[in-house]
């Protein structure tokens, strides 16, 4: 099984899909807390830039749901990529195909951070520390969670990484207390997911005429708005490039993109990740269809 950037999905399939491994979360935190159970982890996997490995939960001896996790500590300087990386970077691949034992596994991506890429652009991604919570479910006794990761770090130049990493619970070795917290808290984390129709809508409109594209979006958020940050996802490239207090409660953005080659000027739907960390929502929305501001 490989997991990298995927292609924008058809609204149903990506919100049914998301919905069923939220509520996998969920099931598996209200049954049993991670930092309730033994916390199991793989060897370190070292690099002069960072290091990685994989943690999880010790599974129940039947089939059911496992929670795990992919955890990556970056050496001072140096900072990785979100699902989407932004103006440049590389977003990190996973390859679980030599897995046993296990399907439906699924990578969950943190409300990530805003930084230069030292190229004028910005950046999507994490600096210090990242914990991507790991959702399947256990088909058999022989157990075996196996990656295969491709990722990047940059600090004054990137870096291409890879390598192999396997936990294998009968072998793995426990973690502390604290550690098995930070997975929980690392879930918690997670982007609530809102359905396209959720209240209250998110209104947005086309400004025109203007090449590239661009659309305000008038999106719900209290609290300190310098903490606040949005990022699209679509066919083609989109970003931020304005945010503004927008009344009690709201905030303005203005998303401005280009589309992918082939398009015909359609970005399809447009997946969207705003708020701060512990505050953070994802939804879809429409913006080819947005009507034109008056």
């Amino acid at each position: 099984m490989f997991i990298g950037l995927e292609p924008v999905m058809p609204h149903n399939r990506i919100m049914k899909r998301v919905y069923l491994s939220v509520f996998a979360l969920i099931s598996l935190l209200a049954a049993t807390p991670a930092s309730a159970r033994e916390m199991l982890a793989s060897a370190w996997l070292d690099f002069r830039e960072a290091k990685v490995r994989l943690l999880m939960a010790k599974p129940d001896a039947k089939a059911g749901p496992v929670l795990a996790a992919l955890e990556i500590r970056l050496m001072t300087g140096f900072k990785t990529y979100w699902r989407t990386a932004g103006d440049s970077g590389v977003p990190p691949t996973f390859d679980f195909a030599k897995s046993t034992g296990l399907e439906g596994i699924e990578v969950k991506f943190p409300f990530p951070s805003v930084f230069d890429d030292g190229a004028g652009g910005k950046a999507w991604g994490y600096k210090q520390e990242v914990l991507y919570p790991i959702t399947a479910t256990r088909t058999n006794a022989g157990l075996l969670l196996d990656l295969r990761l491709d990722f990047a770090v940059c600090g004054t130049m990137c870096i291409p990484l890879g390598g192999e990493i396997r936990l294998d619970p009968a072998s793995a070795t426990r973690v502390p207390d604290d550690e098995a917290q930070a997975l929980d808290l690392a879930i918690r984390m997670l982007p609530v997911v809102l359905a396209g129709d959720a209240k209250p809508a998110l209104l947005a409109r086309r400004l025109s005429p203007v090449e590239p594209p661009q659309w305000s979006l008038r999106v719900p958020y209290t609290g300190d708005i310098s903490a606040f940050s949005a990022f699209p996802e679509a066919r083609g490239f989109l970003e931020v490039t304005k945010t503004e207090p927008d009344g009690d409660g709201f905030v303005k953005i203005t998303i401005s993109g280009q589309s992918a080659p082939g398009s015909g000027g359609q970005f399809g739907p447009v997946r969207l990740t705003y708020g701060k960390p512990g505050a953070a929502y994802e939804r879809m929305i429409d913006l080819d269809g947005a009507p034109a501001s008056p």
